[in-house]
Parts: structure tokens; sequence; C-alpha cells
């Protein structure tokens, strides 16, 4: 397998300041991949519509050619990241600059936390991306955080409470979550899928207002609560589908509401993690999907669980995540729609949050409030699972990470309910392995190498495998 490389150039920059302990990080990195995607003939069809790559084309051109296109490419980005005080001013940056759309990518990348602000002892107010330091941490690399106006407070120790004010909400993307985003490119427009509209195009990324709030409070036991709003105007494939409330307002409406629930305990070397998520909302809709003419509403729940393991140079994490699904009667309409989710994708391997992307609920992405079922982009409910084995010996470090993804039936009535019940899912599943060996030097350092293997059930006929260098150093 060949992997194509090309050095990131980063720039240093300074603040206007006396003294050279404010200036700003300088960081190199190199990244590049490899994709191998072949579609096989197979007698074995009997799996439900929409799963496999028939929604963007893409299944067409699999059946001429052995394989689509063997992927390569590289990416570029500028990076500078800062965090420091001066006086009662306080900044923390992250911002990665890249090649842009050429290589599939935004023009840049915002890290978790990436403002500006005044802080005394008790309270701090800032501009810009701020964590959200409320939501769950069952999964490693989950995240959610506001991009606009923010308030903390600090009442007493061990307790945060965090207003997000106005927050231009943009599906939290982060470089690390986006950059396999679009290794595989869809050839011609998508089709139809099971009970949806026709997709949107991909590469419009809009943002919309969202308000939130939060609390942590703990030390090694902690408890964590959050609430989040928005409106989606006329953003998302189902912001102008009501036809009479478009015509009056250019939106009809739609709104949703999502919280959590969660305790955390971590310890010197095990840490547990459990998360109750809900959301309730509106969905404006004269599609024949619903039940109902004019209005789906949203009403689902979620649970989260995450357990760490550390022992001496070895770590082992699993983490899980199971949604609800819709409610539909007898002619599979819909009666109530499930949990929707924000943030990121909270898997961390290539095909399932990147490649493919597939959510394991509804989702509020860039592109707005997505509802999909497909191998593609899909915003389907289900079961996910995460296993990550690392093993540290001084600056070598071995990481293998599995994950797979078990989505509910839709071609049946259903109660709408969190179940357990094998009748309940499909037959058919999306599994992924990772390997990644690589050399790290405290968080100055890394250079390594990763491979990825996509397992699919016979009937999707698909295989696929995934290669990619990395590494960085930072000045």
């Amino acid at each position: 397998m060949n992997f194509h490389s090309k050095l990131f150039v980063s720039l240093g920059f300074f603040f206007l300041s006396s003294t050279p302990k404010y200036a700003v990080g300088m960081e190199v990195g190199i990244l590049g991949y490899e994709l191998f995607l072949k579609e096989t003939n197979t007698r074995d069809t009997f799996h439900p519509p929409g799963w496999d790559l028939q929604m963007s084309g893409n299944g067409q051109a699999f059946q001429k050619v052995s394989y689509l296109n063997r992927v390569s490419g590289e990416s570029m980005f500028v990076g500078l990241s800062d965090k420091n005080k001066k006086n009662n001013f306080v900044w923390d940056l992250d911002i990665k600059l890249t090649t842009g759309k050429e290589t599939g990518l935004k023009p840049f990348y915002l890290g978790k936390n990436n403002y500006i602000g005044f802080e005394t002892s008790k309270f701090l107010i800032g501009v810009g991306r701020r964590e959200h330091l409320f939501r769950p941490k069952s999964f490693q690399t989950s995240f959610d955080g506001g991009e606009g106006i923010f308030l903390e407070f600090l009442p007493e120790k061990n307790l945060t409470l965090q207003f997000f004010l106005w927050d231009r909400y943009s599906g939290s993307l982060l470089f690390e979550k986006d950059k396999f985003r679009n290794v595989l490119q869809n050839p011609t427009e998508p089709k139809v899928g099971l009970l949806e509209e026709p997709l949107i195009n991909e590469s419009s990324r809009n943002h919309h207002r969202r308000h939130a709030f939060g609390l942590l409070y703990g030390d090694y036991f902690k408890l964590r609560m959050g609430i989040q709003y928005i409106e989606f105007g006329t953003w998302g494939r189902y912001g102008k589908d009501s036809p009479r409330e478009t015509k009056n307002s250019g939106a009809d409406g739609d709104s949703l509401l999502n919280g959590n629930f969660g305790l955390g305990f971590d310890a010197d070397i095990f840490e547990v993690q459990m998360d109750f998520l809900w959301a309730k909302g509106n969905d404006r809709t004269n599609s024949k999907i619903a039940s109902r003419p004019g209005s789906i509403p949203i009403s689902g729940e979620a649970v989260q669980l995450g357990a760490e393991l550390r022992l001496g140079d070895f770590l082992v994490r699993s983490s899980h995540f199971l949604s609800d699904r819709d409610e539909t009667n007898n002619k599979n309409q819909i009666i109530r729609e499930g949990y929707v989710s924000f943030g990121s994708h909270p898997a961390q391997t290539p095909y399932l949050s990147q490649i493919f992307r597939i959510f394991p609920s509804a989702a509020v992405t860039e592109s707005g409030f997505e509802r999909n079922f497909s191998l593609q982009e899909g915003r389907c409910f289900g079961y996910l699972n995460e296993l990550v084995l690392k093993f540290t010996y001084h600056q070598f470090v071995a990481k293998v990470v599995g994950a797979y993804f078990l989505p509910y039936k839709v071609d049946h009535p259903s109660d709408g309910r969190i179940s357990f019940q094998k009748r309940d899912f499909e037959n058919i599943f999306i599994g992924e392995g990772v390997m990644e060996l690589s050399l790290n030097e405290d968080s100055s350092f890394e250079i390594g190498i990763g491979v990825s293997k996509l397992f699919l059930p016979e009937s999707l006929a698909i295989k696929s495998n995934f290669g990619y260098v990395f590494g960085r150093i930072q000045i």
C-alpha cells in the first residue's frame, strides 16, 4: 500500500507584549492516506433498502470497476495555539488553517477551545468557542461546544456553571474528526432514501443560533447536567417542508430542546461514566411519512455508558451508546420521532466517524437536523459500541480500537422505546477495527501509522481497507 504524505507548515505569531512568554505555539505536522473500496457481486441481497451505497449513486459505479479509485491524498494546515493570561485578560487559542475545498476540508478548524475573555477568581466572560463541560464523557473523543458569547461562574470549589448566551452552532467540527470526511466522494446526485427527503448538498455547511446552560460539580465523583435549545429556521433539509408555515415566515418553525444528566467517577486506576440523554421538540411537516399531517413531535431518549481501566502501561476502555427510535404505526408512518443529538460523532474510528459518518441517532450536524437510514451519512437509531486497547512503553504507543454499530429495524411498527431485544434490530451491522503505532514525546512530538479494516455482512457486498500516516512537532 502506498502512503502519500505532505509536510504541514506552521507559522508562529506573537501577541503585542514586552516579554516572549506570550508567544503563540508553533506546530509542524504530516498527514497522508489511501483507501481501497470494492463492491462484490453477491446473490445474497436481503438487506434493507438504503443500506448500501445506492443512495449516492456509488453502488452502480462499484459494479463496473474492481476498485473505486483506490483513493489517496494529503492535506495541509497552518496552525497556531496558545493558552495564557495577562492581568485579568485570558486567552485560549487553537486554530488550524487548511488548504480548503480542493482537499475536501473546511478553510479552518477551531480546537475544543478558542476564545478570549475576562476572568476573575469567580467569573469568566468570553467570546469564541468554549467546550461544553457538562456534556457526556463516555466516549474518549466525543465533543460539543458553543461558538459565540459565554459566561462561567465558579461560586464554590468544584462547581462550574456555564451559560452560552449566543452560540452560532456549526456542528462542533474538529479537524481530528473531519480530516478524512471527503475521502469517499459522491460521483452523482443522491437518490431518495428510505423514509427520507433528498439529501442536501454536502458542501453546504450552514450555521444557526443555539442557547445552552450546564453545570459540573465534583472532583473524583462528578455530577453533570445541561440543556440546549435551538430553533432551526430555514436551516437543514426539514426547515421548509411544511409549505403553509414556510409561506408566511420563510420557515416552518422546527425547534429542539436537548438535555443530559450524568454521573462520573474517576479514580487512579479506573473511571466510570453514565449519562441519560433526552430530546423534546417539534418537526412541522406535510410529508407522507407523518401519521398526522402538519407536525411530528420529537420525544426521544438515549443512554451512554463508559468504563476505563488503567494498569501501569495498559489502558482498556469500553464505551456504549443506545438510543430509542421513531414510534411508527402499521403503515410505517411516524407518530413520534426519536432522540436527536448535538455535537461531533462519538466514535473515533475513520469509517464510522468520518468516511461513512454514521451517527447512532438522528442528529443536528453542520447541515442542520438530519434523519437518514443509509450506509453513507447515516443518522439512524441504534446501538454503538467502542473498545479501546492501549499500551505505552516510554515514547512508544500501540493502540487498537474496535467499533460496532447495530441499527434498529425500520420496516415494521415500533413503540419507539429503547430496546434490548435482538428482534428489534436489523440483521446487518457495521464494524471496524483500527491499529495505530506511534512515537510520542509528551505533547510536543508525534509520528505514527494507522490501518483500518471495515467489517460488513456479505449481503452488503462491500470490502474496504484504509491506511494513513500522521505526525506533528511543536516548537
